[in-house]
């Protein structure tokens, strides 16, 4: 019974196996199927679809006698092909609009607060990354003099992000100069992206004067200082709760969570990952990187341009009808932010 021919009974039964996970965290057998949610078949006919189920990977038996719960491949199956679509409760939603509304600082301080938005709503850990400052637009720029040859290049991002970096000319330079250069540097690069700006600098190289030349070759050297940072800053908020949540049978898998919340590379390699796709992503358990027994549900942000990530990372039986519409929302509600400037 591959996924190609899993059987309407098949993929009902499926279902009612995980819903029964989720909400009870507990195995369950072909007698308490047929009497709970009243199935038109008998236990024998619904103990031959679970062992069908069973031996095709979707579902396994934690010990002998016992009824049955979904495996990682059961859970991937449900919720990409079995999960009702739903939408974020009114109440969920004003929420979080409200606490937008509320928040102020820096876009750092704004991610931080989101994974605590989310980490809230969810009962499990919340995260988001900070925008990737390459993909993000420059909204202006500005040259300060510091000394006799110093000057203080500072951008302001989307989003409020300030980037600044300190670059030495060559000679002296008279404040009616350094006005100019401010006006031309903020024509060359107000609307674009670190990236763009350094496609224009590398073209207008070969035809700019000396003192102009030396700014833009300054500014490859700022390009270069972005590209360095790597990978989003990322933040999570609410380890406590997942711990709290957690069932443990194996004292290595505990292991392996708290290692994976410290260190973060996993989760940064994955976040990463996903501002690529389109809309929410869910990864479940080992096959998709993440830990035995977790999940973790992503979204990108931003409207133009994807910035960064955000998501919600709980045990395999999180209640994703629930958790995919929140991270999905959110989402919207922080691209809006940032293209917008707030509310």
């Amino acid at each position: 019974m591959t996924i190609s021919r899993l059987t309407d009974r098949g993929k009902k039964i499926l279902r009612l196996i995980i819903n029964n996970y989720i909400s009870t965290g507990n195995p369950v057998g072909s007698f308490a199927l047929v009497k709970n949610f009243g199935l038109p078949c008998s236990s024998a006919t619904v103990r031959k679809t679970m062992a069908r189920l069973t031996d095709d990977g979707y579902i396994t038996q934690p010990h002998t006698s016992a009824g049955r719960v979904p495996t990682e491949k059961g859970i991937q199956f449900y919720v990409g092909t079995l999960l009702y679509n739903s939408k974020l409760s009114k109440e969920k939603r004003v929420d979080i609009n409200r606490r937008y509304n509320e928040m102020e600082g820096t876009l750092d301080e704004i991610m931080e607060e989101t994974s605590r938005v989310l980490s809230d709503i969810s009962n499990c850990a919340g995260l988001a990354t900070a925008p990737i400052t390459k993909y993000t637009k420059i909204k202006s720029a500005e040259l300060v003099k510091l000394g006799e040859s110093k000057v203080l290049v500072i951008f302001v991002l989307e989003g409020g992000i300030t980037e600044k970096t300190l670059i030495r000319m060559e000679r002296e330079i008279h404040p009616d100069v350094l006005e100019s250069m401010s006006r031309y540097l903020s024509d060359i690069s107000v609307g674009f992206t670190i990236e763009e700006v350094k496609t224009k600098v590398v073209e207008q190289l070969k035809n700019e004067r000396q003192l102009y030349g030396e700014l833009l070759k300054s500014l490859l050297g700022i390009n270069k200082a972005f590209e360095k940072k790597g990978q989003a800053d990322i933040f999570i908020k609410g380890q406590t709760s997942i711990f709290e949540n957690a069932q443990f049978s194996d004292p290595t898998q505990l292991r392996e969570l708290i290692k994976t919340l410290e260190e973060k590379e996993i989760l940064v390699d994955i976040l990463d990952d996903a501002i690529q796709e389109d809309g929410t992503s869910v990864f479940v358990g080992t096959s998709s990187g993440i830990i035995q027994g977790y999940s973790l549900v992503v979204a990108p942000y931003g409207k133009e341009r994807r910035l960064g990530t955000l998501g919600v990372l709980g045990p395999l039986r999180m209640d994703y009808s629930q958790i995919i519409p929140l991270v999905d929302y959110t989402a919207g509600v922080v691209s809006r932010y940032i293209d917008e400037g707030g509310f």
